[in-house]
């Protein structure tokens, strides 16, 4: 069909009918409100109701939104009297039974929904929850709004309701007004109708995790939705107050729907600000922190999708249309910061329900770890399964928290960082697992932020404190090693990232490893110190442990060569990279020796260079700050290192290593360097010129002395480099400077008793020899302060050897060869400046600190410098030998452990023991428990029960003839206790010896006992190489432990085998 022209312009349009919709309210032309008699004139209930009707209701809702928002007060407080008025004259039942009245507001609200118009619906729905909340506040409202609150909760008014709230979900301008109405009815007077809408939750709850659930269109997420609430904001403030409001019980039962708890936890970033608040704020202190909430409730409504739901607002952040209104903005934290908070006391508290109770303070080890080593597993291959057991990966407790964690990225993000160390710390027995599963970052060297920010995060692990874990129990090797040097951080990767060309890679993996050594110091530490508490079996675990960890520790760390290369390419323009890689030196020489001796490192150039940098800023009156730390690692390196070349020069410096210490010892006062290098000074004497410590330490003594700084003379250049000569001749020809010694002594003084004590001898020999080549090449000032010093070491030498002849002889011979005269004066006569010798002399290490010990003596810790010195004890007198008690506990303990377990915690011991017991009714109680004993023991598995059958009988045949009369000599009753617990380990040092002992024969001659095992121990080959002085330890032990009374037989010729060991 051909499309019609248009009309032209003259002609007369045809205008379309207007619509009549009589459903649509007209505009209200109603006045403003000013009495009671008018507002019940506008309300009064109609079955014709009309547009008239509904216009009276926007009247009302215009009347209640000024009285609930108006700006006049007065014209506030006028309203409220007209709605007061209005309301006491309505019949409202006030009591809990039916309505005996009908409320007019109610009528129109129940005549809305009979007539299926959705709007009118809508609009009395909205009046009747404004109604409640413009009263809500108000004292003289209180009854009436309960009655109101109990009239909408009848049956009749619930089916009007449930009209409301069964309609389609995409209405809502139908479902917002209910919940909204609801809402208000919960939270009015303070909960007073909260049980009762819960009771009805088969209407009040109906849908509402389908509410929850509903998101906002895009369409709706611009400036109007600040506005116009949604459904699922409404239903979440329905939610938010009804945990606020309701009781515990009905809290509880409320958190056990799943689905209403889940849809109310599905945050998305199209929330607004005030919901996200509000949640977290309901989380905390209406679920979190009331106690009255089971503790596994918590647990089921927290679960790693919540949790992760939660963790999306680290990067919540406002848009411009979502910016916070004035109470927000009055906030203190911000959301990421508050849902930080959240998740931090989530993830800590035990008592919230998701990390269990016990990880705090302990690892995941089960009881039953210990208790089946004890009662069946052989003493035999207890090591072996310890071994295999700290090594076995164990299921964790917190699966929960387990899989939270790897949703996080503690590499681009602060705060998660924060709480995955938090987290940790809390659940120690995460570390491994979190590590082994996140797969996703392999940390090979690369310079980008995520590497950074996960070598910060990896750092921060190895920083996590373990005292309290520690204190309880035994955690697994494996735990252990992940919680000193997590699973990325494996040798090859370390090797790689020490290797880089980019320094602040180099300098992160020498951090990470001087943090992993520092908490591998102090985990050792601990399990040397709680080595000796506890059974044998616990003992045996502490041990086996920590040689484990070094083990594991050892072959996850580089090799030391690494270290090296990065310590030589540090310039002195980074004293920090300097100082971290002297730590990690230090380090590794202290507690992983064998790998720092497998490489080659002379610290000598390093160690010169970093006693020159202290000496110049020391000269320049200035406090050592980073060199003076270098300069300590580098001293407690030298300390462990056998490679020091003390005595001889090193690269271009023109004196020797000792020289260079010795002259920084001269320069410091009081200062803990100066204290280790006086020791590591002392020790290079000792090693150097073969004097033993006293001698040592005097001659340095005295050197350090003679060249001594005062305020009237300093000492010259010259007289180090002299010194130094001296020494490094006397370290290459001692023979010969000694043997020069011996011969002018005897050729001199042949009646001089002390005149060749070393080592002023050979110092003086090498000192005559060398004086006149210095007078021919010296000038005449370098030759005038050496003649000073020469004549304050003699003047030293008079105060500390007043009988020495030899060092008279050679000041006279130096004398002799001296020139000019001024220098003769001061060799005859003393330095002319008041030197006084007297106050500085002392063989003890000058300065009161404690120093370090050098590889002589011991090895240098961390913990702070061990003395050298000789320490005098007090006397005490010993402890008596303990006595016999008289309630003989050996006699019956053993009947309650297993056969295995009475031999390894010494309860047969203890009942061998009292075979030597003062009265005879003990000791044949004894003996009869000891063959009761046998019986059990031959009934029983035990790998080891035939030598301790053999044991046992043939102390029985030793004692029974005499049990009655006399007590078995208590070295005997000790030695029988003391070879059950070698019996029961096969691999002790003394298995074989013993063994050899019971095939002798079925009786012990007891008087011979102790010599017996003298000889076995102390004249005979150990069973192996290395254990002869643990045999010695063990039969001292024995001995001290049986000398108990007077009749302990065999005794004297004991002694003087043991007096023969000196």
């Amino acid at each position: 069909m051909a499309k019609r022209l248009a009309t032209s312009g003259d002609e007369d349009h045809h205008s379309k009918r207007r619509k009549v919709d009589n459903d649509r309210p007209p505009k209200s032309t109603v006045g403003e409100i000013s009495s009671a008699k008018q507002l019940q004139d506008l309300l009064a209930f109609r079955q014709d109701a009309g547009p008239d009707t509904r216009r009276n209701i926007q009247a009302l809702k215009n009347f209640l939104d000024a009285t609930a928002y108006g700006e006049d007060a007065e014209l506030q407080s006028s309203r409220r009297e007209i709605l007061l008025e209005y309301l006491t004259h309505q019949p409202i039942a006030i009591n809990d039974g039916p309505s005996t009245g009908s409320f007019d507001l109610i009528k129109i609200w129940s005549f809305a929904a009979q007539s299926s118009n959705e709007h009118f619906y809508s609009a009395v729905t909205a009046v009747l929850a404004l109604l409640l909340k413009t009263i809500s506040h108000h004292v003289e409202f209180c009854d009436l709004g309960k009655a109101i609150c109990l009239l909408v909760l009848q049956r009749d008014q619930l089916k009007v309701l449930e009209r409301g709230l069964s309609a389609q979900k995409t209405k809502d301008h139908i479902i917002s007004p209910c919940l909204r109405l609801l809402t208000e009815i919960v939270s009015f007077d303070g909960g007073f109708c909260a049980s009762r809408v819960y009771r009805s939750k088969d209407v009040t709850f109906k849908r509402l995790d389908t509410f929850l659930s509903l998101s906002q269109s895009s369409s709706e997420a611009g400036s109007s939705s600040r506005r116009k609430a949604s459904i699922r904001d409404n239903a979440l403030r329905y939610l938010f107050v009804n945990f606020k409001l309701q009781d515990h019980a009905t809290k509880t039962e409320m958190l056990s729907h799943g689905n209403i708890v889940r849809s109310m936890l599905q945050i998305s970033k199209d929330d607004p600000p005030w919901f996200v608040r509000e949640l977290l704020k309901v989380l905390k202190e209406d679920i979190l922190l009331d106690e009255s909430i089971p503790r596994r409730v918590k647990g089921r409504v927290f679960i790693d999708n919540v949790l992760g739901s939660i963790a999306t607002l680290y990067y919540y952040s406002y848009n411009d249309h979502d910016a916070p209104d004035d109470e927000h903005k009055r906030e203190t934290q911000s959301i990421p910061e508050s849902a930080h908070s959240l998740l931090m006391s989530i993830c800590t508290t035990p008592a919230y329900g998701i990390l269990h109770k016990e990880s705090r303070s302990s690892w995941n080890t089960k009881k039953d770890d210990v208790e089946s080593l004890d009662e069946s597993t052989t003493y035999q291959s207890k090591t072996a399964l310890l071994s295999t057991r700290s090594q076995k990966r164990k299921s964790v407790r917190n699966n929960t928290l387990a899989s939270f964690l790897q949703s996080l990225r503690p590499h681009a993000n602060e705060l998660q960082r924060d709480l995955i160390l938090a987290t940790l710390q809390a659940a120690p027995e995460l570390i491994s697992d979190y590590f082994h599963k996140k797969v996703t970052f392999s940390f090979e060297p690369k310079l980008t932020a995520t590497w950074v920010g996960y070598a910060a995060f990896l750092l921060s692990t190895i920083q996590l404190p373990i005292e309290k874990q520690l204190a309880s129990t035994l955690p697994p090797t494996l735990d252990l090693v992940e919680a000193i040097l997590p699973l990325p951080l494996t040798s090859k990767v370390l090797s790689r990232c020490l290797n880089q060309s980019v320094g602040l890679i180099r300098f992160i993996a020498i951090q990470i490893l001087n943090a992993a050594f520092n908490k591998l110091a102090y985990v050792l530490r601990h399990l040397h110190s709680s080595r000796s508490a506890g059974r044998d079996i616990q003992r045996m675990r502490w041990t086996s442990t920590a040689s484990d960890l070094v083990d594991e520790f050892s072959q996850r760390c580089p090799d030391m060569n690494h270290v090296v290369i990065v310590f030589r390419g540090c310039t002195a323009d980074d004293p920090t990279c300097r100082e971290a890689c002297a730590r990690l030196l230090a380090l590794y020489y202290q507690h992983l020796p064998q790998k720092a001796l497998e490489h080659k490192f002379d610290i000598s150039v390093a160690l010169s260079a970093a006693i020159d940098d202290v000496v110049s800023t020391k000269s320049q009156s200035e406090e050592p700050g980073l060199e003076s730390l270098i300069l300590e690692h580098l001293l407690k390196i030298a300390s462990c290192s056998p490679d020091v070349r003390w005595l001889q020069k090193t690269g271009h410096n023109q004196r020797s290593l000792f020289m260079s210490g010795f002259q920084l010892c001269a320069i410091l006062k009081d200062d803990l360097v100066h204290d280790s290098l006086f020791v590591l000074l002392q020790s290079a004497l000792i090693e150097g010129l073969n004097l033993d410590s006293t001698q040592g330490r005097l001659l340095l003594v005295m050197l350090l002395t003679s060249l001594d700084r005062t305020k009237a003379w300093q000492p010259p250049e010259n007289a180090f480099t002299f010194v130094d000569d001296l020494l490094q001749r006397l370290s290459k020809k001692g023979v010969k400077y000694h043997q020069d010694s011996l011969e002018l002594v005897e050729k001199k003084f042949p009646a001089a008793e002390d005149a060749t004590e070393a080592p002023l001898g050979n110092f003086l020999m090498v000192l005559r020899e060398q004086w006149p080549f210095v007078q021919r090449s010296a000038s005449k000032v370098d030759l005038e302060g050496l003649s000073k010093w020469v004549s304050r070491l003699f003047l030293i030498m008079d105060h500390t050897r007043k009988d020495s002849k030899l060092s008279h002889h050679v000041r006279d011979s130096i004398k002799d060869n001296t020139t000019s005269e001024r220098c003769k004066k001061w060799l005859e006569e003393g330095p002319d400046e008041g030197f006084s010798p007297i106050p500085k002399m002392t063989l003890e290490i000058p300065g009161s600190r404690n120093v370090p010990k050098t590889k002589n003596s011991g090895i240098l810790t961390d913990d702070g410098p061990q003395t050298d010195q000789v320490w005098t004890k007090s006397w005490e007198p010993p402890k008596p030998p303990p006595s016999e008690d008289d309630n003989h506990p050996g006699l019956r303990k053993w009947k309650h452990l297993d056969v295995e377990e009475a031999v390894v915690e010494r309860a047969v011991g203890e009942l061998m023991l009292c075979l030597c017991s003062k009265y005879g009714d003990i000791r044949k109680q004894a003996l009869a428990e000891v063959c009761s004993w046998m019986k059990r023991l031959q009934a029983s598995s035990y790998d080891e029960r035939e030598p301790l059958y053999l044991l046992a009988g043939e102390l029985v045949e030793t004692i029974k003839d005499s049990a009655a009369d006399t007590a078995l000599p208590y070295f005997a009753g000790v030695t029988a206790a003391e070879m059950c617990v070698v019996l029961a380990d096969p691999l002790h040092m003394l298995y074989a010896k013993v063994n050899k002992f019971l095939n002798k024969g079925p009786t012990w001659n007891v008087e011979r006992l102790p010599s017996y095992w003298v000889e076995q121990i102390l004249m005979r080959l150990p069973s192996h190489d290395d254990t002869y002085y643990k045999e010695v330890s063990w039969l001292l032990d024995l001995l001290i432990d049986g000398l108990r009374n007077p009749e302990s037989s065999g005794m004297g010729f004991v002694l003087e085998s043991i007096w023969a060991l000196e």
